[in-house]
């Protein structure tokens, strides 16, 4: 077999594993981002219950202060009761303390209603802040582990392409400058097997001169239809 097809097989080969170990750290990386934005959808969900919590407390706390002027008012009301004379006022005022203790009655069943809400709200905010946590926990795990795979894999595929160099200081700059235009241009192999006299990237029919250039194993052969660069086993 040709010695520079020899040598191009074993760089494709590289290139290949490189390809995949980029492949696999780009996936890596795109699950951390995923993850992570979902954890940001939990941390969200969770501050906008705990702004829930805040909002019902702060309508309990205004909804006190109104029960307690009416509170007041009442008890200022039964006070001038004693010292009324005129029935005509009387009655006004007992009508007035009746209103005030209609809405006294009204502002405690609301401010029920508001605090079994509050207890429900903040039973839910304790649970999804307690999940958060072991969400927040998982992720730094996964992170961690995902970075350290990272690592290795950039490892891995920087010795690859030292290999690359190595391999490719073999070669001549044509057949360097040939290969590299291929594999930019391919999302397949650049160079590919004669298999039963057809090229094994696009299937199409090698003719008898081409087959010859190949046997003779002096220069590059590309294939007239897809321009890959082609070889023989030596079986053949």
């Amino acid at each position: 077999m040709n010695e520079r097809v020899d040598v191009l097989k074993r760089l494709q080969i590289i290139q290949k594993k490189i390809s995949e170990k980029t492949s696999f750290k780009d996936l890596q990386t795109k699950e951390i981002e995923k993850n992570k934005a979902l954890l940001q959808e939990k941390r969200a969900l969770t501050e906008k219950k705990h702004e829930q919590l805040k909002s019902l407390q702060k309508e309990i706390d205004k909804k006190d202060l109104d029960l307690k002027s009416d509170e007041e008012q009442i008890k200022k009301f039964n006070v001038q009761l004693n010292s009324i004379k005129n029935n005509k006022e009387y009655t006004a005022l007992r009508s007035e303390i009746g209103s005030k203790e209609a809405d006294k009655s009204l502002l405690e069943d609301e401010i029920l209603i508001l605090m079994s809400q509050l207890e429900s709200t903040n039973e839910e905010y304790l649970k999804e802040t307690e999940k958060l946590k072991g969400d927040e926990e998982n992720l730094d795990e996964f992170v961690q582990r995902a970075n350290c795979d990272i690592q290795k894999v950039d490892a891995e595929i920087e010795s690859l392409r030292r290999d690359t160099l190595k391999y490719a200081d073999i070669l001549d700059e044509e057949t360097q400058n040939q290969f590299n235009r291929l594999t930019n241009a391919n999302e397949k192999s650049p160079i590919v097997e004669v298999i039963d006299n057809a090229c094994n990237g696009c299937s199409m029919n090698i003719s008898l001169q081409t087959l010859n250039l190949l046997m003779s194993g002096k220069n590059l052969t590309l294939c007239p239809s897809c321009q890959r660069i082609l070889f023989l086993n030596d079986h053949h």
